[in-house]
């Protein structure tokens, strides 16, 4: 069999967003919008999703994954290349068993955008932070009768007997630790959780910049639980790097989140979720070098991993624009991570090697000798929104 276009996010991903009420396979992939009557059919085995399946499995490329199909012409690389968890054995063998919602077992939600945070490289329909910032008023679109079929929907995918005996509940934001609902669903998948013999993880992806009774109101709801968590922690820069890069960041009180989450006894899985952009490149290895010395000195037995991204839009921020000679910041990047690896619990390294394999394919093949200039106006213009003038030190990361 030869390669195909498919990608097993297709068939493993939910992601679902109650506010806009929209819903994806895939994070990156293009959004449907929600019927006026959401169904439980809808979330896992709309008529959208099985006509992408199928068209993916006979090699054509579907529109659902522009990202990724423009990612390659751009730059040979794209976010696929180490998503997709699927090979042509696998599929060559299930390929007429492939009409089917039943390897769904990443289920990502977002019930609202509330976010103290406005990082450069986001958006309004994203972050509360922004839209405040840019003025900007986004519907809230939420529907009751969507959280009532959502939740009929997770008690039968639980209880399935072909749905895979792990299943991950991966709660999204703007930042979730914000939202009352994130607290209603975690009780109701806990409940759940409790009643079957498979493995159910709760995960919320932070930007661990909470202030304290935030904070402790997590961490109290992690003391309670009867189930183990997952937290996947964004950030991919070290000290003002990164709190200029996220907007709104305080580095201090971000390591003392950090370490209250790697530490915590119900945390069993920690995920490192770098956003690799052009302002970041200088530090990414100090940030490296830090986190695992966190966890050498906090959480040594805690099993950890990293899963990158980066940044495609907006395009000023593109590493794809840079020049060649940037290879010096993933080469340092790629010495620090060689010498890391060795820490005893850091977990499915092969797709971080990966993801930095792609970053130096994927670096300069798109050069832009004004890159610094439109870095510059992009600055500039985000001074204003955010009515700072600090945001300009982060040309100094242009600076080889």
């Amino acid at each position: 069999m030869t390669k195909l276009t498919y990608c097993s996010k297709s068939w493993t991903d939910v992601n679902i967003d109650f506010e806009n009420r929209i819903l994806r396979h895939c994070c990156k992939a293009s959004e449907y919008n929600f019927p006026q009557v959401l169904t439980s059919e809808f979330i896992g085995l709309s008529e959208e999703i099985r006509r992408r399946r199928q068209q993916t499995l006979e090699n054509i490329e579907h529109k659902d994954c522009a990202v990724c199909w423009n990612d390659y012409n751009k730059s040979g690389t794209a976010y696929r290349d180490w998503a997709n968890e699927w090979t042509d054995p696998f599929v060559e063998i299930r390929k007429n068993q492939l009409d089917t919602d039943k390897y769904i077992h990443y289920i990502e939600i977002k019930t609202d955008t509330t976010c103290d945070m406005a990082c450069l490289y986001c958006n309004a329909n994203s972050s509360s932070k922004i839209a405040q910032e840019e003025g900007r008023i986004i519907i809230n679109k939420t529907d009751e009768n969507d959280y009532k079929v959502f939740k009929d929907w997770i008690r039968d995918h639980i209880s399935s007997k072909l749905t895979p005996k792990l299943l991950l509940f991966i709660f999204l934001g703007g930042e979730p630790t914000a939202s009352d609902r994130f607290h209603e669903l975690a009780d109701y998948i806990e409940d759940l959780a409790v009643t079957t013999d498979k493995k159910i993880r709760l995960e919320i992806c932070t930007n661990a910049n909470s202030k304290k009774f935030l904070m402790d109101k997590i961490i109290a709801r992690m003391d309670a639980s009867r189930i183990t968590w997952g937290i996947g922690i964004s950030n991919e820069s070290f000290g003002e790097d990164a709190e200029l890069i996220r907007h709104g960041l305080n580095w201090q009180r971000f390591q003392e989140n950090f370490v209250r989450y790697i530490s915590h006894p119900k945390t069993e899985l920690i995920v490192l979720s770098p956003t690799v952009n052009i302002f970041n490149l200088k530090s990414f290895h100090r940030y490296m070098d830090w986190v695992h010395e966190q966890f050498r000195t906090h959480a040594p037995d805690k099993e950890f991993t990293w899963y990158g991204n980066y940044i495609s839009w907006p395009d000023q921020l593109d590493i794809s624009r840079l020049p060649a000679s940037y290879s010096v910041y993933l080469d340092l990047l790629e010495n620090s991570f060689q010498k890391n690896r060795k820490d005893k619990n850091y977990v499915y390294q092969n797709s971080f090697e990966e993801y930095i394999k792609k970053m130096k394919q994927r670096l300069g093949i798109a050069y832009d000798p004004d890159y610094k200039l439109k870095a510059e106006e992009f600055l500039l213009k985000k001074q204003q929104v955010k009515k700072t003038d600090k945001l300009i030190k982060l040309m100094n990361n242009l600076d080889l």
